[in-house]
């Protein structure tokens, strides 16, 4: 593969996983605050597979700005 391509892909890599922090962080924040205002009707007022979610995002978005940089040590 070309160096060009490479890069491409790995902008690409980055950008779609930055959105996907994004995206999840907003449902976590939207979750925190909106379960402020609701009762809870159940056991287990707030789910916890956002905070889950959004720490593989996390992970993920280090791992796709990382891996290029360690790779290049070698």
């Amino acid at each position: 593969m070309s160096k060009k391509r490479t890069l491409i892909i790995r902008i690409v890599s980055i950008v779609l996983a930055a959105l996907m922090l994004l995206s999840v962080g907003t449902v976590l924040f939207q979750t925190v605050f909106a379960a402020d205002g609701v009762p809870a009707t159940g056991s287990d007022p707030q789910s916890k597979l956002p905070v889950f979610i959004l720490i593989g995002a996390v992970i993920l978005v280090a791992v796709c700005v990382l891996l290029p940089t360690l790779k290049k040590k070698k």
